[in-house]
């Protein structure tokens, strides 16, 4: 597995070498878009708004307008800004895991050594990591990234550690936004709901389930490319009557 970061983990005054694996893969199948007429590959330019020229790589600059002047930087410059702090993913503290809330949970990433061929950071890197399980607690790092600063929640994991990248409290938006239409819950229709609950309750386990969309994709598209006609979505009905839904579920269940 190809590391997408290397640097050192700071606790404290304690440097440990580390490097940054992605913990997931995309499952997507991805399609690119054509011309209707001759199939010919649709690719986006990068057109000057002002002159209307295709520009290439090398004459493209970020920046920034202020008061109505353009700024611009280059990527050395952006990248001196922060030197030190690029190559360091620094612990913040330590806390509970409960007290991190799931809604800022974001993506999932490995920590490893910086060399698995060497083991002169291994007992810095098993020292953190041996004590975070035995007080039983998770560490809040931050980390720079692609000019972007991180923060996450660093715990252990099976041989190594396991990194949670976490949303910044100004990302998640409120709840507030959301509609949502209050309505009274009928006593009887909750006591037919529970018991759908308890006869759908069982022992989750995360190993027993595959991605299926993307599955049935690739079989669309091989029906597609053998010239096979294919089904419209067929939309499932609408619900009418919770209590006779709930009603046939039950018998369902007792079958």
């Amino acid at each position: 597995m190809r590391s997408i970061w290397s640097g050192s983990l700071k606790f404290g005054t304690i440097f440990i070498p580390i490097r940054l694996y992605a913990a997931s893969e995309n499952l997507h199948i991805g399609f690119h878009l054509v011309h209707k007429t001759d199939c010919g590959r649709v690719h986006y330019k990068k057109v000057c708004a002002k002159d209307g020229k295709e520009l290439e790589a090398h004459e493209i600059a970020k920046a920034i307008n202020i008061a109505g002047e353009c700024i611009q930087f280059t990527d050395e410059e952006i990248k001196n800004l922060h030197t030190f702090s690029t190559r360091t993913m620094e612990i913040m503290g330590f806390c509970h895991p409960n007290e991190i809330p799931l809604i800022c949970l974001f993506k999932p990433y490995y920590l490893g050594t910086e060399n698995p061929k060497k083991s002169g950071s291994g007992q810095s890197f098993h020292l953190i990591k041996e004590v975070m399980e035995k007080k039983e607690k998770v560490a809040v790092v931050k980390w720079v990234q692609r000019n972007n600063e991180y923060i996450g929640m660093l715990q252990s994991y099976e041989e190594g550690f396991l990194l949670k990248q976490l949303l910044y409290f100004e990302q998640v938006r409120s709840l507030e936004e959301v509609e949502i239409i209050k309505a009274p819950v009928d006593e009887d229709l909750l006591k037919k709901a529970f018991q759908v609950v308890d006869n759908m309750t069982f022992d989750f386990d995360w190993t027993q389930y595959s991605e299926t969309y993307n599955q049935q994709l690739r079989e669309l598209i091989e029906k597609k490319a053998a010239g096979e006609e294919l089904i419209p979505e067929i939309k499932p009905p609408e619900t009418r009557s919770l209590e006779k839904e709930l009603e046939k579920m039950l018998a369902m269940m007792e079958e």
